[in-house]
C-alpha cells in the first residue's frame, strides 16, 4: 500500500505558535456555540403523538404500546440501518446503541 507523506507544519517561536493557537481557539469556539445552537434547534422539534393502538406479541402475551415502555410519555426512535448484504447492522448504528446510556427521565 502506497501511502503518501503530508508536509510538516512550519516550526515556529513559542510565541508565534501561541498566536496560532489562540487564532484557532476563536474558530473552535464559534464552532462550539454553533453546535450548542443547533443542538438547542433539535431539542425544541415538535413532537409526534402516536394515536394508533398498536399490539405487541412476546413471551408475556399481548402487550400495548405504552405498557411496552412503562408507561412513558416520549419514545427516542433511532434508525438502526442494515443493508440487504450485510452479516451485522452498520458500523456507525452499533456504536451508537453500544453506547447508549440509560436515558430513564423521572416526571
Amino acid at each position: 500500500m502506497a501511502t503518501t507523506k503530508q508536509p510538516l507544519p512550519s516550526i515556529v517561536s513559542s510565541e508565534e505558535w501561541e498566536v496560532a493557537l489562540n487564532q484557532l481557539l476563536i474558530k473552535e469556539k464559534a464552532l462550539t456555540r454553533a453546535r450548542d445552537a443547533l443542538s438547542a434547534e433539535r431539542r425544541k422539534l415538535p413532537m409526534v403523538k402516536v394515536e394508533k393502538n398498536y399490539d405487541f406479541h412476546g413471551v408475556n402475551g399481548t402487550t400495548s404500546f405504552l405498557e411496552l415502555f412503562g408507561g412513558r410519555r416520549q419514545l427516542i426512535v433511532y434508525h438502526f440501518m442494515y443493508a440487504p448484504d450485510w452479516k451485522a447492522g452498520c458500523d456507525g448504528c452499533s456504536w451508537v446503541a453500544d453506547a447508549m446510556t440509560n436515558m430513564t427521565f423521572k416526571n
